[in-house]
């Protein structure tokens, strides 16, 4: 019996190049490009990643994995980082809002002598008579 030959691929600088960045951005999987682009290796994306781990772009593939400090800086990150931030304000403003509004309600009903806040457990007021009957 004869054992076949592998079919050895090979792809270009660009394609490679391409394939991790979409793995590394979140748009597929390593598994998920492999079959994406009919790479046969298991573990050819893997191999590509550690290449290119940190590297701005594929011709320059001699820096190291110092650099990956770079890659977490991307634009998606820093929008991301800003969104967080965003949000993270305009909890702070609702925050404050909130107090304010209990500390409002606390000054009227002191100077009012009322209580504004509803008790747990309240029943709800019954309607008048007057308001349930026509008027003539």
């Amino acid at each position: 019996m004869r054992k076949q030959k592998k079919e050895i691929s090979h792809y270009s600088e660009e394609f490679k190049w391409q394939v991790v960045q979409e793995v590394l951005t979140g748009r597929l999987t390593k598994e998920a490009a492999r079959v994406t682009y009919g790479i046969k290796s298991n573990c050819a994306i893997l191999y590509w990643m550690r290449k290119y781990s940190g590297n701005e772009d594929y011709r320059h593939t001699h820096s190291s994995t110092n650099d990956l400090p770079e890659m977490y800086n991307s634009k998606e990150q820093q929008a991301l980082k800003e969104r967080i931030k965003h949000l993270e304000e305009e909890v702070r403003r609702a925050n404050l809002r909130a107090d304010l509004w209990q500390k409002m309600i606390e000054v009227a009903e002191e100077h009012l002598q009322i209580d504004i806040k509803k008790k747990y457990g309240a029943q709800p007021s019954k309607p008048s008579d007057k308001a349930s009957s026509p008027q003539q």
